[in-house]
């Protein structure tokens, strides 16, 4: 006949007369036991992680948590294992909490809740420890770009656990990019995104933005602005006067050019420009109109990318008779 043994028996580990070692109570059984429950628990590296094992008809049976080498953390409300991280913060019949400080990677794996009651029951909390990414590094294989060229961008998220994942933003546009995942000596995970692209001039000034995503941290990203070049576009506008132009009137033009970069240049298509008139930036005027400064007037906004230009006739007509 088996002997019957008490619980304090199974803690100090006395032998039992019937058999030839130590009584012990160990059965495998799922994460979630019919009246011992627990939970796994994420928890980033030095921050604080808390296991709950939870009893559900408690009949006075005793919980005890173990670590995951099954070494006694706490046994009801005594902690016999030295380490002081491990603070008991709630201890009833229905629940035994254990608070963990200082969480470090050495601390995951497999913790034990354990019930003594016949047979015994044993729930599982994993601790994941998660390690936030350094800082994002971005590169660009081009500071200056030409419009309708292409260019690259890789991203760094380095020393993370897990690895994370990294998005690319152009503007308000998501951008699919090529990841790399690699894990390194010490079992960290580095991820580099590789993004390609062809930019044009609605680009310029647009920031390009990778997003790295891990659960360990929020909104954690690097940007570039773009600086695209490209060809310029030019119109002249008439400032006065606004209508028909007359022999002694005078005549300004405004040259509006758009690229980047950008320099305009006034000329007269088979002709000088006028000795007096006067060239400021894109502004052209001229003083005291007469039918000689006829012909045609050309703004001209080159760049290394490309030249534009427009044109405007200038037609004197006689003053008007009285």
């Amino acid at each position: 006949m088996v002997k019957a043994i008490g619980w304090w028996q199974v803690f100090l580990g006395i032998l039992d007369p019937v058999f030839e070692a130590p009584v012990m109570f160990v059965q495998h059984e799922s994460v979630v036991s019919q009246n011992l429950v627990t939970d796994n628990v994420w928890v980033v590296e030095g921050e604080m992680a808390t296991i709950s094992c939870r009893v559900k008809n408690n009949d006075d049976s005793v919980i005890q948590l173990l670590n995951p080498n099954r070494q006694t953390i706490y046994f009801r409300d005594m902690r016999p294992l030295k380490d002081a991280r491990f603070q008991l913060v709630n201890f009833s019949e229905n629940e035994l909490r254990v608070s963990l400080s200082n969480v470090s990677l050495s601390d995951e794996g497999r913790y034990v809740c354990q019930l003594y009651t016949d047979p015994p029951q044993e729930a599982y909390a994993d601790i994941t420890v998660l390690i936030p990414p350094g800082n994002p590094i971005i590169e660009a294989r081009d500071e200056v770009l030409r419009e309708g060229n292409e260019t690259e961008m890789t991203c760094t998220a380095m020393g993370s656990k897990p690895a994370a994942t990294i998005k690319w933003m152009k503007g308000d546009k998501e951008l699919p990019g090529k990841p790399k995942v690699e894990l390194t000596y010490d079992k960290m995970y580095t991820v580099t995104s590789r993004l390609a692209f062809t930019v044009s001039k609605e680009d310029d000034g647009v920031p390009v933005a990778c997003i790295v995503d891990h659960p360990a941290v929020k909104d954690f990203q690097a940007q570039k602005y773009l600086e695209v070049q490209y060809k310029p576009e030019v119109k002249i506008v008439v400032e006065f006067p606004q209508g028909l132009t007359r022999e002694g009137e005078n005549l300004e033009l405004t040259c509006q050019a758009k690229g980047k970069p950008h320099g305009v240049n006034w000329v007269k298509v088979d002709d000088d420009v006028p000795s007096h008139a006067v060239i400021t930036g894109g502004d052209l005027y001229i003083e005291n109109l007469n039918k000689s400064y006829n012909g045609t007037y050309r703004c001209v906004a080159a760049n290394t990318v490309g030249e534009a230009y427009d044109d405007y006739v200038l037609y004197v007509y006689g003053t008007t008779p009285l």
